[in-house]
């Protein structure tokens, strides 16, 4: 890189306000807290529950991960989209989507009781009904923090929804560990504590100063109409991480293959944990400059040049991963997981390209068209599955899937920076 190339992106950084900086600052170090919790469980519940409690942990938190952007109906996105738009509606939207999710997390909570044990076996989960009911109030739980959490997101609210993640996601979880006797009980407590401060989290928004002359606000039916047109990709992109680990736990039922291959994407999704909060920092204020106001030619230059910033950056974390395998598996799991360490070399590199797509993700998803992310996530869904399929004729299950979330992995990446390249230059409407 040349001398007048640094100093070009010297002055591009420039153009991030201090604002933008401090918040993004205040909610890396709450996502510190909560992976630390997270990676701290990991190591909890493996030494509580052994090889098959760890590998029965990752499938239920698997099974959260997937269902729960479906329950959302495109809500969470909605919210950080629009409500930066609104002045006089912005609490009672807040409340609407709040009352909408309670409905949905309450009905498709009872039908999958209803029918827990075939929901049981479909999942590879141990346990039967019980275990699908923990599974669902888990489920219902975070889908209710999800929309508080979004809402104070989209409301500029920043300490208030780090609280709302830093309690629900991280502290709770502890407790409830603590507290629980048995993995059912971890689930419950877990997702009774982050129904509770996702309904405070949507409570407390508070209303937007007015101008003399408001523009026509959005309302609860432009959030649906968004929501649903956007739900597909947001379904299909946790299930790129979670599919992974189903279809050895289907393929290999009984064995731990499938909670080696859990903590292979975990390990994944903390790498990538540092640019998917690129999303609630930048999509609010993006929404708002574009819609609202004229903004520097520096912040559209600024925009196209995050995602392959963002894929140089991973490379170093994914490094340290990669050589240091040996040593995490062994202190975060113990020595009987010696087995992960090949799987985990292997899928640590999707980091790279899902990180060229997270950062791309806020430019994509307030200027483009819902159907356009939608379609891209759920074509890399299936090159996922068909990677998968075929590998496993050569290869044994977890390799198979594994390579396949690599495959998908570097497509996104790939397409997600053009994709963010030409939304950039497309005018503002």
């Amino acid at each position: 890189m040349s001398a007048g190339e640094r100093l070009g992106l010297r002055s591009l950084l420039r153009h991030v306000p201090a604002a933008v900086r401090r918040d993004y600052a205040a909610t890396l170090l709450v996502q510190w807290f909560v992976l630390g919790t997270g990676l701290l469980l990991f190591h909890l519940v493996a030494q509580w529950g052994s090889v098959d409690g760890f590998a029965y942990y990752q499938i239920a938190r698997g099974a959260v991960s997937t269902f729960q952007p479906a329950l959302l109906l495109g809500l969470g996105l909605a919210l950080q989209r629009y409500l930066p738009r609104t002045e006089h509606t912005t609490r009672r939207l807040a409340r609407q989507v709040l009352c909408v999710e309670a409905a949905v997390v309450t009905a498709v909570g009872l039908i999958g009781v209803g029918a827990g044990t075939w929901m049981a076996g479909l999942l590879g989960l141990p346990g039967g009904r019980g275990a699908v009911a923990a599974v669902a109030v888990m489920l219902g739980g975070n889908c209710l923090c999800a929309v508080g959490l979004t809402a104070l997101r989209g409301n500029h609210q920043v300490l208030d929804s780090n609280l709302v993640s830093g309690i629900a996601l991280g502290l709770i979880p502890l407790i409830a560990f603590v507290s629980a006797d048995a993995i059912e009980d971890f689930l419950i407590i877990q997702g009774a504590g982050a129904a509770a401060v996702g309904i405070w989290g949507a409570l407390v928004v508070r209303r937007r100063p007015t101008t003399p002359a408001p523009d026509h606000e959005p309302n609860l039916r432009t959030l649906m109409a968004y929501g649903v047109r956007r739900m597909p990709g947001d379904v299909a992109l946790p299930t790129l991480y979670t599919f992974p680990t189903f279809a050895v736990a289907v393929t290999m039922p009984g064995r731990p293959e499938a909670g080696y291959v859990g903590f292979t994407t975990s390990a994944v999704t903390l790498i990538c944990s540092f640019f998917a909060l690129l999303t609630p920092v930048l999509m609010p204020r993006l929404s708002r400059l574009f819609h609202r106001t004229g903004e520097s030619p520096g912040v559209r230059q600024l925009l196209t040049a995050l995602p392959v910033l963002a894929g140089a950056l991973a490379v170093a974390p994914t490094a340290v991963i990669m050589v240091g395998a040996p040593a995490l598996v062994r202190w975060f799991l113990g020595a009987e997981f010696a087995a992960a360490v090949p799987l985990l070399r292997l899928g640590v590199l999707a980091a790279i390209p899902l990180a060229m797509f997270y950062a791309a993700r806020p430019t994509m998803d307030t200027l483009l068209e819902p159907k356009l992310v939608s379609r891209l996530l759920l074509a890399c869904l299936a090159l996922e599955m068909v990677v998968t399929a075929i590998g496993t004729v050569f290869l044994a299950p977890p390799r198979a899937a594994v390579l396949g979330l690599a495959a998908s992995a570097t497509a996104l990446g790939i397409d997600a920076v053009g994709l963010a390249a030409r939304a950039v230059r497309q005018p503002r409407p």
